[in-house]
Order: C-alpha cells, then sequence, then structure tokens
C-alpha cells in the first residue's frame, strides 16, 4: 500500500477509478481494489499542494477541479495528477466587499457547480466566483442573491433547474447562469451536503444534518422534493450528521450514511422510501460515499479508511489505512508529568521531559492495545487505572497493571464517558440514554432514560450529581433519586461538559459556553473567530484555552472573554487537550488530534506578541487499522 495522508474525499470518475483527496491538499487514483495507482504528492516540488485538506472536488473533461478548505481553488490535469492553475483563496475575492483586514475563513465547503462552461463556487470570503473553465480565469465575483451564505452543494443533473444548498439547511432552486433562484426551501437547520437528482421519479433527495421543526437536534436524515420545490418525504432515521448520498447507476437504489456509522441502502424502484438494508461495522463514522459505473459502492470514513461494497452491501475489499488519533488525554493521578491519551487502537502513557528548562519534550512511555474500536474517551482512576468508552458502544475497565477488570456492552452508539469525584461511578452518554456504572464491577446502578434526545455529553457535578446534556442542547442534573434540579439551555448540541468547582463549561454548537451551577443562564461564552464546533478546552493562569473543528487553537482571557491569540495552523483535527507544568512553573498546553499528533504548547499571557508558543510535536506510530464487529446490521 502507497503511503496516503489521510482521505477526505472519495469520488468515481467512470473509466479512470476512484480519486481520493486528502487532508494535505494532494489527490491520488486508486484501482476498484483500493490500490493506490498514482498520486500528485510524487510530482516536482513546485507541483506540491498548498497542505489545507481539500473538501470540494469535480470533474470538468480531462480537468480535476478542487477547493480546500483555506478557499484556494485548483485546476488539476486528471491522468497525470499534475497540478495546472491556482487560484490562492487571499487573492481570490472582491475587496470592496471586505472588512479592514480580513483574511480568507477556513471551511470544510463541499460545493463545486459547473455549467455550460462556467465554474460556481464560494471563494475563502464565501463571496461566489464565476471561473471560465477554458482559461479558469475569474469571470465574475459577487454575492450570493440571497444574502452571506456558505454555498455546500450544487446539482445540475435536474432538466430546467439548477438545486443549491447551503449551511443553514436551505435549497435554491433556479438558474446559475441568471443567477436567479426565485424558489428557497427551508429543509433543516443545519448543513444540506447533498442535493441530487433521482431521474428514475424525476425529482430531488436531500440530506439533513438536524432535522426540523419538532425533531430538530433530535432526528435527520434525507428528504425528497418537487423539482417545484415541494416537500415530499422525509425520513429521519439518524440521530447524528448524514454526510453521504448517492445512486446506484440504475437509480434503484440509494446509498446514503453519516456519523452513525452505518450505510443505509434505499429501494428506489417505488417512490416511497423504503430501506432495504442496514450496513454496519464500519471502524468510524462514514463522511463520504460513491458509486463506480459497475454498481459497486465505497465509503470513506472519518479516520481515513476506504471501504468497497458491492451493490447489496457485501464487503469485498478495505484500503487497510494505518489510521491514529489522539482522542481524550487525562492526568495520571499521582504523576504531575504523565498524561494518558485515548487513541484509534487503545492507551497511550506521555511524559514531560525537560532536561534544560525551558526546552521541554513529550516521549511516548507506553501502549496499550484494546483489540476493539478506537477508544472515544477515558477516564483515569485513583488505583492507577482506568476506564473508556471504545466505538462504538463498549465500556471497559483496565486495572493500573493493565488487565481487563470487566467489560459491558452499551446497547446505543456512545458518546462520553465521565467518573465520579469519589472514582466509584462512571457515566456513559449515549443514544439509549445516560447509564451509570458501578467503576469496581461494571454493575449497572441506574439508567437515565426518556430524555429529550439522545445523551451527547456526560459529567459529575462536586456533589456527586449527574449532568446530562442531549443532543438538542438541554442540560440538567439529576440527583441519587433521578429527579432534575436544575435544567438550562445551552443554545447548542454539545460535545463535553467540563466541571471546574461550581463552573460547568460546555463544548459543541457555538463555541465554549460556561455556566454557574444552579444558575439558568448562560454566564460566559468564548466564540470569538471560531470557525466551527467548539471541541475541547482548559483553563490555566486565567486564560481559556479552546480548540476547534476548524483546526483552530486560540486562547482567552478567562474573566473579560477577550480573545488573547488564534492559531489555525493545526496538523489535523484536534480532539483532546490537557495542561503540564514545566520544571520552573511554566505552563504547557499539550494538544493532540487526528492523525496523531501532539503539539506542545508553551502558554505565557506575559508575552502580548504570542501567549501561545508552539514547542514541539511528537506523533504517535499509527494502528495497523484492524477493527471488530465489520459486517451488516
Amino acid at each position: 500500500m502507497a503511503n496516503l495522508e489521510r482521505l477526505t474525499r472519495i469520488v468515481n470518475s467512470p473509466g479512470r477509478g476512484l480519486l481520493g483527496a486528502d487532508a494535505r491538499g494532494g489527490l491520488h487514483w486508486l484501482d476498484r481494489d483500493l490500490n493506490v495507482l498514482s498520486s500528485s504528492h510524487s510530482s516536482a516540488p513546485s507541483q506540491d499542494p498548498a497542505g489545507d485538506p481539500v473538501y470540494a472536488v469535480t470533474f470538468v473533461d480531462d480537468w480535476i477541479v478542487t477547493r480546500d478548505k483555506a478557499g484556494t481553488i485548483s485546476r488539476w490535469h486528471a491522468d497525470t495528477l499534475r497540478l495546472s492553475d491556482r487560484l490562492d483563496a487571499a487573492a481570490t475575492a472582491d475587496t470592496s466587499l471586505l472588512l479592514e483586514g480580513e483574511q480568507p475563513a477556513p471551511t470544510m465547503l463541499r460545493g463545486i457547480g459547473v455549467w455550460d462552461g462556467k465554474l460556481y463556487t464560494n471563494n475563502g470570503y464565501f463571496q461566489l466566483v464565476v471561473i471560465d473553465l477554458e482559461t479558469f480565469t475569474i469571470e465574475r465575483i459577487t454575492e450570493w442573491p440571497h444574502g452571506y451564505d456558505m454555498l455546500e452543494w450544487f446539482c445540475t443533473d435536474a432538466p430546467g433547474v439548477h438545486a443549491v444548498s447551503d449551511r443553514s439547511g436551505r435549497i435554491h432552486l433556479g438558474s446559475l447562469p441568471e443567477l436567479s433562484f426565485p424558489t428557497v426551501v427551508q429543509v433543516d437547520r443545519s448543513n444540506v451536503h447533498r442535493v441530487v437528482y433521482d431521474a428514475r421519479h424525476d425529482r430531488l433527495w436531500a440530506l439533513g444534518d438536524a432535522g426540523i421543526d419538532e425533531t430538530h437536534n433530535i432526528a435527520n436524515g434525507v428528504i425528497t422534493l418537487g423539482l417545484d420545490g415541494t416537500v415530499g418525504e422525509r425520513f429521519d432515521y439518524a440521530r447524528n450528521d448524514v454526510e453521504g448520498l448517492v445512486f446506484s447507476p440504475d437509480f434503484t437504489s440509494v446509498y446514503t450514511g453519516g456519523f452513525d456509522g452505518e450505510l443505509l441502502i434505499f429501494d428506489n424502484t417505488d417512490p416511497e422510501l423504503r430501506v432495504a438494508k442496514r450496513v454496519g461495522g464500519f471502524s468510524h463514522q462514514i463522511i463520504d460515499i460513491t458509486v463506480d459505473e459497475y454498481g459497486d459502492v465505497y465509503t470513506l470514513t472519518q479516520d481515513g479508511e476506504v471501504t468497497a461494497l458491492t451493490a447489496d452491501g457485501t464487503v469485498r475489499a478495505r484500503l487497510g489505512y494505518e489510521r491514529q488519533c489522539v482522542w481524550d488525554l487525562q492526568p495520571v493521578p499521582g504523576d504531575d508529568s504523565a498524561l494518558l491519551a485515548a487513541t484509534d487502537d487503545g492507551t497511550a502513557l506521555l511524559r514531560l521531559v525537560e532536561q534544560v528548562p525551558g526546552h521541554p519534550a513529550l516521549v511516548l512511555a507506553g501502549q496499550e492495545f484494546s483489540g476493539l474500536g478506537f477508544t472515544r474517551r477515558l477516564v483515569t482512576l485513583d488505583d492507577g487505572g482506568w476506564a473508556g468508552v471504545f466505538w462504538p458502544g463498549t465500556v471497559r475497565r483496565v486495572s493500573g497493571a493493565g488487565q481487563v477488570v470487566w467489560e459491558r456492552e452499551m446497547p446505543a452508539i456512545s458518546h462520553t464517558l465521565s467518573r465520579s469525584p469519589d472514582g466509584s461511578r462512571l457515566l456513559v452518554a449515549c443514544n439509549a440514554g445516560a447509564i451509570e456504572l458501578d467503576a469496581a464491577t461494571g454493575e449497572e446502578l441506574s439508567r437515565i432514560d426518556g430524555l429529550p434526545a439522545s445523551a451527547w455529553a456526560s459529567a459529575y457535578l462536586e456533589d456527586g450529581s449527574r449532568l446530562i446534556a442531549t443532543r438538542n442542547g438541554v442540560m440538567a442534573a439529576y440527583s441519587a433519586e433521578g429527579e432534575a434540579t436544575w435544567t438550562t439551555e445551552l443554545g447548542g448540541y454539545p460535545k463535553r461538559l467540563l466541571v471546574d468547582g461550581d463552573r460547568v463549561r460546555a463544548t459543541g454548537g457555538g463555541g465554549i459556553k460556561e455556566f454557574e451551577v444552579g444558575r439558568p443562564r448562560l454566564d460566559q461564552r468564548f466564540t470569538e473567530l471560531l470557525d466551527n464546533t467548539g471541541e475541547n478546552c482548559v483553563v490555566a493562569d486565567g486564560i481559556l484555552v479552546a480548540i476547534t473543528y476548524g483546526l483552530q487553537v486560540a486562547a482567552y482571557d478567562h474573566e473579560s472573554g477577550e480573545l488573547l491569540g488564534l492559531h489555525e495552523d493545526l496538523p489535523d483535527f484536534p480532539k483532546g487537550i490537557a495542561l503540564l507544568r514545566g520544571q520552573n512553573g511554566t505552563t504547557y498546553v499539550v494538544i493532540g488530534g487526528r492523525g496523531g499528533f501532539l503539539r506542545l504548547y508553551r502558554l505565557d499571557r506575559d508575552r502580548k506578541d504570542s501567549v501561545l508558543t508552539a514547542v514541539r510535536d511528537l506523533w504517535l506510530p499509527t494502528s495497523a487499522g484492524d477493527y471488530p464487529n465489520a459486517g451488516a446490521r
């Protein structure tokens, strides 16, 4: 197997093969058995990509056109994967529409539209740029007719109408050449990642990420529309983002999948929406799907794994991508210089070494391989052991000697794990509710169900109360008797709950939010210049450091909320964050994420030019890529 970077998009080109775009801006041709045939990385140094992930890809005759995360638009020779043209994100703009000093905003937009020799896409400032495809020159830069918005998908296959979806849950129907879209349909409250024409039934299919009205942030899925914008059927089957949608060559089957980790096969022989089969066993959340001219299906998961399946969902090949990720970082009790990391293949023990003050390093001191799915979250325990929750829903308790004490399967996909202040209880947030386990035995002690939506985050308050946040943004504390003693609205979906004395910080949609325990309203919010989901945070020396799904790390004054520093150059998605202290009391922030990177920052609020200074990186060895439970369900 070739040494690939993590793939971010897969698209089939009939007669050529499967094209993969990657997290470093490169392109790769793969055959039907997922062998790598060629790569843009083998070009001359002057042909190296810009280094930003590619999320939008389309084919135009013998060309490939891409848009990367920063908004740079490039054209490549399809046969050789040599770069031909690049329109830099910072320069491809109508400057009269920009604020003073405005820079391109990094965003994972997937949309490129092609019609009548012209290419349509957002530039790095979310203006609409129209490019002549013959010369690859800019023909027009303008605002979208319906105001500022991020355009997520273009569909030009339907007769007589073009469909464009956005990140606000809308589908615009009209004409690209005229930039006239008189019909706007609200189908969701979040991203509409795909709009695809159904030639069998002369209609459109669309995806919803968050649902709408009574299902908002509770359930979502697929929607059908007439070409006049009339909504047909809604089929809400998912509790998380739905990312991929593609038809079989004869339009009799439809394949969808997303962050729930299932591939759904719809029978499209009749107009009514009907699921023929659900296929599970994927290593991670599905982020893209394509179909080749022979009817075989290819899925791409968040960790970079590609799976080839027959039309009926039988797995026939896997890429075998050697992935790694640092999902969580937790302090080791009794050892101020150590952290335990949750990884794609188990756990890793990390130590801070600083032989010369001011010149620290993180070293890999040990690894344990679980043989399960990736370790999504973990907690360390006072006896030297730990407990972790593994994808999709196994909880395992391990002793300080590295022996498995117990293991328990949760009834649904599990998201977070937390420990009680005394270490005697564990709390799992999952799609079936919040399940409390005895830390010593794994016995189920209690269950909080009947929630308004899936439990997505959990924590314990200092008094031992259980704290649960649901996907639709309701956070509540529960007494030992199961009564809700404090309830508040987060104003967005949660990722993690972090308890700090009488304060609770909720990460997720809308940045980092801080609440005083028992108070009904938001106390503080940290969101300035943050792109996408707030993933995690720590507080030290009066500074809150936040990381986001937009590959950002930001530092804020904790008391005032003032932004002190922002870096947007993380090597991949950040997940885990923790604090360590150096020999002279220096504060270090450790950030880990996709690809297995661990970046060490020095935190110093007296350095006005650089409150956060990157010191050095450590990369964990890659995982072999094995995972259990493959197959259909």
